[in-house]
C-alpha cells in the first residue's frame, strides 16, 4: 500500500507556530535550561526553579498536583480556584506546547498529566517528551511512570518516550551526569526540528496524523559525504529507542535539515524512508540550518496507536 504523504507548508516567519516549552519537575527543568524558546519551568521544588534559566517559573505544591493531575473534563474549571489564573494564562497565544519531563517522580508524572489536560482543554496541541526510569530503579518509580503513561494517553495526542536504559548505548563510557546532558539535548531535538519546519497552518494536520492517542519514539541521523543520505536515513531508522517494529508505526514525522536543503536530496530521503515504511502515513518537512555545514540531519518521530 502506498504512503499517504503530506508536506509541512514551509510558511514565512510570521506564520511560524507559536510555541511554548514547559519543563515539568526536576528532570524537565534540567532539559529546558537555557533553551532558545519561550520556556516555563513548573515544579514543586524551589531549588529546581532557582537553577533553571527560563522565562517564567511556577512553584506548585504537591497537594495541588494531586488534585490537578486528574484528566477529567472538569479540570479547567477547577484550576482558577486551586492555583489561580496564572497557569491557564501560560497557554495564551500558544499553538503547540511541548511538555518536557521525567516520569517516575511525583512532580514530573502528575505535572505532565496536569499540563497536557490543560493544553487539551485550551485546544493547544500538547506534545509530551518524557524520559522514563532505568529498569534497575525502584518498582515504585517504574510503576508511577507506567501509570503516568496511561494517564497521558487520555490527554495528549502523542507521548514521545525516551527510556533511560538506552543511555548505556548512547554514551557507554561517559559519567552519568554527562550522559544525561546528552539525553537532554537529544530530547530537545524534535522540538527544534518541528519548530523549524512547521507553520501555524500545519498544526491541525499534524494533530490528525498523530491520532487521538499514540506512543512516539525518536530517531536521529547525521552524516556528511557522498553517501550522506543513505547513512543519515539508516541511523535515524535504527534508533535505540525504537522498541517496536518500525513497520508497525501508523505515522512518521520526518524532518530533513541542511545548510541549504535540496529538493532532490529530500526526495531521495523520502524514497528511502517510504521503502522501509510502506504502510505508514508520512508527514515531512525541511528547513535550513547553517550550523550543519556539510552535514545533513534526518529526524524521525514514529507514532504507534495505543490499543483501546
Amino acid at each position: 500500500m502506498p504512503n499517504l504523504r503530506s508536506r509541512l507548508s514551509q510558511a514565512p516567519d510570521d506564520q511560524r507556530i507559536r510555541v511554548k516549552v514547559f519543563g515539568v519537575g526536576s528532570a524537565g527543568c534540567n532539559i529546558i535550561d537555557g533553551a532558545q524558546f519561550p520556556t516555563v519551568a513548573v515544579s514543586s521544588s524551589s531549588a529546581d526553579l532557582a537553577r533553571c534559566r527560563c522565562e517564567r517559573k511556577l512553584l506548585i505544591g504537591s497537594d495541588r498536583l494531586v488534585s490537578l493531575s486528574d484528566s477529567g473534563p472538569e479540570l479547567v474549571k477547577q484550576i482558577p480556584t486551586l492555583v489561580g489564573h496564572e497557569l491557564l494564562d501560560m497557554f495564551n497565544n500558544t499553538d503547540v506546547a511541548f511538555l518536557m519531563c521525567g516520569l517516575g517522580g511525583a512532580t514530573g508524572s502528575m505535572g505532565a498529566q496536569m499540563l497536557s489536560s490543560i493544553a487539551k482543554a485550551r485546544s493547544t496541541l500538547g506534545i509530551v517528551l518524557a524520559a522514563t526510569p532505568f529498569s534497575a530503579e525502584s518498582l515504585r518509580r517504574r510503576e508511577m511512570a507506567k501509570q503516568a503513561m496511561i494517564g497521558l494517553s487520555r490527554t495528549t495526542p502523542v507521548c514521545i518516550e525516551f527510556p533511560n536504559d538506552e543511555l548505556s548505548s548512547l554514551a557507554p563510557n561517559l559519567p552519568l551526569s554527562r550522559a544525561f546532558s546528552i539525553m537532554n539535548a537529544i530530547m530537545m531535538r524534535p522540538v527544534m526540528d518541528l519548530c523549524g519546519a512547521m507553520s501555524r497552518t500545519d498544526v491541525v494536520s499534524v494533530r490528525q496524523a498523530m491520532g487521538d492517542s499514540a506512543v512516539g519514539r525518536f530517531g536521529l541521523g547525521l552524516a556528511r559525504g557522498d553517501d550522506r543520505v543513505e547513512r543519515a536515513v539508516h541511523d535515524a531508522l535504527t534508533s535505540p529507542w525504537f522498541d517496536f517494529a518500525i513497520e508497525d508505526a501508523g505515522t512518521a514525522i520526518l524532518i530533513y535539515s541542511a545548510a541549504d536543503p535540496w529538493d532532490k536530496e529530500g526526495d531521495r530521503i523520502i524514497s528511502l524512508v517510504e521503502s522501509r515504511l510502506p504502510s505508514t502515513r508520512l508527514v515531512w518537512g525541511s528547513y535550513p540550518d547553517m550550523t550543519l555545514g556539510e552535514r545533513i540531519r534526518v529526524s524521525v518521530v514514529l507514532c504507534r496507536s495505543l490499543p483501546r
